[in-house]
């Protein structure tokens, strides 16, 4: 049976949220512009390449300062291999702060109380019963993600296959991982599901199903900024809006959002 279900908002609530969602990432973006400037140099999130780039950099360095000492002239400074922790604490810590004012934006285009908002979405039905689903759910969503690398590895496209949204550069620092944790395990599955299934998807239902899980499943793609994770990310959105909108409780698609973050971030803790 097809679940029947209305909301207090809709397109027009929806299309409210987004331009708030695009004032908060504007700002967040602004603000570590900023500090990057004001600190100049050293402010890199991302290592240089992979090792064979960094050993390829490490070479041109000693040759460079061969050459610096051969002439009398002054060493040159040394290359920057590794990724710079306080930049990363600081992205991990502005999209924390992003998240916590995606509360702020849900509550604002929904117009909906607290009271109100919680019991649109379900949030006061948990039901432990179906943690199982949620949980085959994640067995089955990664086993298509592996699926998919593995199709797109074998034709060689390589801008299609799927990149960890989670930097590995976090685990060399524990307050950066800790933080990253918080991100992740936390933040993500509460804010991004009460924005992407909550807000929009909800909104968007007036429209059917699967206009609305493809709608709020691209916009949840897109703002992960990995070319190879959209389609894969496009699927396990609509499979978190199905799992929402099968019994209308959102803490379905927030467990399941939190288990497949939580495996994500225990291979890269196993393997730091």
């Amino acid at each position: 049976m097809t679940p029947q279900r209305t909301y207090p908002w809709g397109p027009k609530e929806v299309l409210t949220g987004l331009g708030g969602f695009l004032i908060v990432f504007i700002i967040s973006n602004a603000f570590i512009a900023t500090v990057a400037v004001m600190r100049d140099k050293g402010f890199e999130p991302k290592d240089a390449g992979n090792i064979f780039e960094k050993l390829d950099l490490i070479a041109s360095y000693a040759d460079q300062r061969l050459a610096a000492a051969a002439d009398g002239k002054a060493l040159p400074a040394p290359p920057r291999i590794l990724a710079d922790q306080g930049a990363l604490q600081l992205g991990m810590f502005a999209t924390l702060v992003t998240q916590v004012l995606l509360f702020a934006v849900v509550g604002i285009a929904s117009k909906q109380s607290f009271h109100g908002l919680t019991e649109s979405l379900g949030l006061r039905r948990f039901n432990a019963g179906r943690i199982w689903v949620v949980g085959g759910a994640v067995i089955a969503a990664y086993f298509a993600l592996f699926l998919y690398s593995q199709a797109m590895e074998a034709t060689g496209i390589d801008w299609l296959t799927p990149n960890s949204t989670v930097p590995t550069e976090i685990s060399r620092n524990d307050l950066t991982l800790s933080i990253a944790a918080a991100v992740t395990l936390i933040g993500a599955p509460i804010s991004e599901e009460l924005f992407f299934r909550g807000l929009l998807f909800s909104g968007l239902l007036k429209w059917g199903f699967w206009p609305a899980a493809m709608l709020s499943g691209f916009m949840f793609s897109v703002v992960h900024f990995d070319p190879g994770s959209f389609i894969p990310f496009v699927g396990i959105a609509t499979l978190m809006a199905y799992l929402y909108w099968r019994k209308g409780c959102l803490w379905d698609s927030i467990l399941f959002h939190f288990a497949f973050n939580g495996v994500s971030m225990a291979i890269l803790v196993a393997t730091r």
